[in-house]
């Protein structure tokens, strides 16, 4: 175990494991993640009235 598992939970180190070992997660956990921050900015942006 390196240094990313101190002060964390058995959980959660199992969960870095998953990610290590199956990279398209993260990806797909990166992706989701801009997915929606564009979505809500979007559509906030869009909520505000146009000049």
């Amino acid at each position: 175990m390196g240094p990313y598992y101190r002060g964390t939970s058995h959980d959660l180190g199992a969960f870095f494991d998953m990610l290590y070992a199956h990279p398209i997660i993260m990806l797909l956990v990166v992706f989701g993640t801009i997915g929606l921050g564009v979505f809500v900015w979007r559509r906030k942006k869009s909520g505000e009235p146009s000049e």
